[in-house]
């Protein structure tokens, strides 16, 4: 709730007074991040292909591996750290460790374990390091502010993953893949600075505290602990549900997709053309989503009618899929639901974190977004073969009806979320 003098405080485009230069060194912040991402992570399949496509399954076991040796290094390092310094640690091992590879990958070009080693990088740190800036960004902001701007924020990271693949796509092979990396390490290094920034101007917005002290004050507390209470906790439990949900239809559909693109598509340049296109749609939808419809949405119906409506649109399409079973509709409902993901869903799930404890918000939720996301890439792979031989049509409808237990969930985080909102802020 809040009180008189905020209620007149005088808005434009949702951004409150004193807002607007924390939100755009957030949104350039995360503009920065996901280009420099981008830029490593298409170079990835290359050196997957330099390591041997037989070998492929393997570095992907590898990658969970070394994941699951990163995260609790991670909760150390959070448990310890000021908030302040909690972007440029962590970014700066990661500039570190890819600057030594470019480097490493320019004296020895062709050498496999170097290839190896960038693919397990890439692939164990692509989850990891979007869920480190959001979880700065949710102990950062209130949960009030996030729901009017944490869309603008995520369309800050869409404009970036639309620059830094363009931007290999023109000069990567001008420049060579070391160098390219080395200018990717550079825009994350921005990222850090633009990162601080935010975090410092978001807290200097907060009234009856001193931002210096609670920015200086550790996260605290023992992985174990709070292992503990994500297992004990429905909200955190139900977050958890829609992301291994979500997985669940992206990699049914993915399947499908694959299935209908090498039956439509022969060659390598026609397919390679499709993707382009459907990730250029989806960039662009997203950005609609995020700009034009989540803080709308979030203010005016609440994050229950917000975060319900991303299940009922999925479902609605999946229902078109299923009564219309071409290849124009599927492709059209995958960039719909990736944008809706994306646009929509990401920044709504994110909100869900500002009412959490500091722990939670960086531990549970690193948890959250990397191997529970990745178990439920695993989980839709294992289950896809019960569904695929009743044909598209079963695909889809067996979806739909997964959609629809999504959306239980989803209004019922959304009004737990509204309670211990309204609880936060009566306490403050």
């Amino acid at each position: 709730m809040t009180n008189a003098g905020e209620a007149a405080t005088p808005r434009r485009w949702l951004v409150a007074q004193g807002e607007g230069r924390a939100l755009l060194a957030a949104a350039g912040a995360y503009f920065l991040l996901l280009a420099g991402y981008y830029m490593l992570r298409s170079l990835r399949e290359a050196f997957a292909l330099e390591v041997g496509r037989d070998y492929i399954a393997t570095l992907f076991y590898v990658t969970f591996v070394v994941m699951l040796g990163v995260l609790p290094l991670y909760w150390y390092v959070v448990a310890r750290l000021p908030r302040r310094r909690l972007f440029p640690v962590i970014y700066s091992a990661v500039i570190l460790l890819f600057a030594a590879l470019a480097l490493a990958i320019a004296a020895a070009p062709g050498e496999r374990v170097y290839a190896a080693v960038y693919f397990v990088a890439v692939t164990s740190l692509n989850l990891f390091i979007v869920s480190v800036f959001w979880s700065v960004m949710v102990d950062a902001w209130r949960s009030e502010s996030a729901r009017r701007l944490f869309g603008f924020i995520a369309a800050g990271g869409s404009a970036g993953a639309i620059a830094g693949p363009a931007f290999n796509a023109l000069f990567v092979e001008r420049i060579g893949p070391s160098n390219t990396v080395l200018v990717a390490c550079l825009l994350i290094f921005g990222a850090i600075l633009l990162g601080r920034s935010a975090q410092r101007l978001e807290a200097l917005t907060e009234r009856n505290s001193d931002p210096d002290a609670r920015l200086s004050l550790p996260v605290g507390g023992r992985a174990v602990d709070d292992l503990k209470r994500l297992v004990r906790s429905p909200y955190l439990l139900a977050i958890a549900a829609l992301i291994v949900c979500g997985q669940l239809l992206g990699g049914f559909m993915y399947q499908e997709q694959a299935k209908y693109v090498e039956q439509a598509y022969t060659t390598l340049g026609e397919r390679a053309a499709l993707f382009a296109r459907i990730d250029f749609a989806v960039s662009i939808a997203s950005l609609a989503f995020q700009t034009l419809v989540v803080g709308w949405l979030a203010t005016r119906g609440g994050l229950k009618v917000a975060l319900g409506a991303v299940p009922l649109l999925l479902a609605g399409s999946l229902v078109l899929l299923a009564l219309v079973p071409i290849g124009s509709v599927l492709i059209a409902t995958q960039v719909f639901r990736r944008a809706v993901d994306y646009g929509l869903f990401k920044p709504t799930r994110e909100m869900l974190f500002t009412v959490l404890n500091p722990e939670s918000k960086f531990k549970s939720k690193s948890l959250i977004d990397t191997l529970l996301q990745r178990g439920g890439d695993s989980l839709s792979q294992a289950l896809y073969p019960l569904v695929a031989g009743f044909g598209l049509v079963g695909v889809a409808w067996s979806l739909a009806g997964v959609s629809l237990g999504m959306m239980a969930v989803a209004v019922w985080l959304g009004a737990r979320f509204g309670a211990r909102d309204d609880g936060a802020e009566q306490a403050s």
